[in-house]
């Protein structure tokens, strides 16, 4: 399964011990998950590193080579509904990469999309990724 992750989760991965999303990468190569992401949350993520303690950055540095870093996409041809115009390249690319499911921790801008399917895509927390999966 191609699993893309927002900057909000490798951010939190990386930030926090007891985090879920660290959980996800953890259990990455067992469950078959493929984690994806683009340049932009690429980007997003180094740009926030600063804000977190100095192990975020050493778990950065082994994080950043498990996932499959794939161009920004930008454009698509079909109808999105989404209000923030900083995350449509998050989840235009996320449908570009061909996963099956976008895990986020950005509940503001993503919010209206949370548990919901963009064509054919789950947009969901890695809370409720991980229970879905049989985890929780």
């Amino acid at each position: 399964m191609r699993v893309f992750l927002d900057s909000s989760v490798i951010l939190s991965a990386c930030g926090s011990e007891r985090s879920l999303s660290r959980l996800v990468f953890e259990l990455a190569a067992e469950r078959d998950w493929f984690l994806v992401s683009a340049a932009y949350c690429r980007a997003e993520t180094i740009k926030n590193l600063a804000k977190f303690p100095p192990q975020a950055s050493a778990r950065w540095g082994d994080y950043q080579h498990r996932i499959e870093w794939q161009p920004n996409a930008l454009t698509t041809r079909r109808p999105l509904l989404l209000t923030a115009s900083k995350d449509r390249p998050v989840l235009i690319s996320a449908l570009a990469a061909g996963c099956e499911a976008m895990l986020t921790l950005d509940t503001g801008d993503f919010g209206l999309l949370l548990g919901t399917e963009v064509y054919r895509m789950l947009v969901t927390t890695p809370r409720d990724f991980l229970i879905k999966a049989g985890l929780g």
